[in-house]
């Protein structure tokens, strides 16, 4: 009896560690629905697994549009570090480049994306500093401790008006980056929306007319 507790044991820590081994930090989804049909959305997960540069999303994909992919520019990856699985660290001079195509260029339309970042200090305890279509973004809308070690989690949401064909994200400063995971929606400009229920509205009083007299 005391032999098969103590097995038991011994594949619940293996089992443990080789979890805490790969994490995946997709923690705070975005606010709209993913892969929803009526709505164009893309969604594209990195955790880094291999050192492949550039690198598609190895955790999870959705866009219907091409291929995302990460590029790293001066940068050296490590197969594991502080509990982590796949790491990219960054510094003076380093970034990591992502293209994620979208959807053809709308002027009617605009883009919202929603990047969660999971990274650890590397002299450096400020958040990173994202840059979309060359609009930098060094704050973000919120950043929270995942587990008991010293990853941190950012989450970043940006807007970009008109919709274009296609985002560029960099990623710079000085970090540990375990993970990155990019969501993104196009959507119709308000001003389109009011202008489509002025229609909807004209073509049901056409019909009820018609249908009166």
């Amino acid at each position: 009896m005391k032999r098969c507790i103590l097995v038991c044991m011994t594949v619940a820590v293996v089992f443990g560690s080789s979890v805490a081994l790969v994490w995946a930090d997709d923690l705070y989804q975005p606010p709209w629905l993913r892969f929803d049909p009526h709505i164009n959305t893309t969604y594209q997960n990195w955790t880094f697994e291999t050192n492949a540069n550039p690198s598609t999303p190895d955790q999870g994909i959705y866009n219907l549009y091409g291929t995302p992919e990460a590029t790293i520019t001066s940068g050296t990856w490590l197969s594991n570090w502080d509990q982590h699985a796949g790491v990219w660290i960054l510094g003076s001079g380093s970034s990591m480049d992502l293209y994620i195509p979208n959807t053809p260029f709308d002027a009617t339309k605009h883009e919202d994306l929603w990047t969660q970042i999971t990274w650890e200090p590397n002299g450096d305890n400020a958040a990173p500093v994202v840059i979309v279509d060359g609009i930098p973004i060094s704050t973000p809308i919120f950043t929270v401790s995942v587990g008991n070690t010293g990853w941190f989690q950012s989450v970043y949401e940006t807007t970009l008006v008109p919709n274009p064909a296609a985002e560029e994200l960099v990623i710079t400063g000085n970090y540990y980056l375990g993970e990155v995971v990019v969501d993104t929606q196009c959507v119709p400009e308000p001003s389109t929306l009011a202008l489509l229920a002025m229609g909807a509205l004209s073509l049901a009083a056409f019909i009820w007319r018609k249908q009166s007299a």
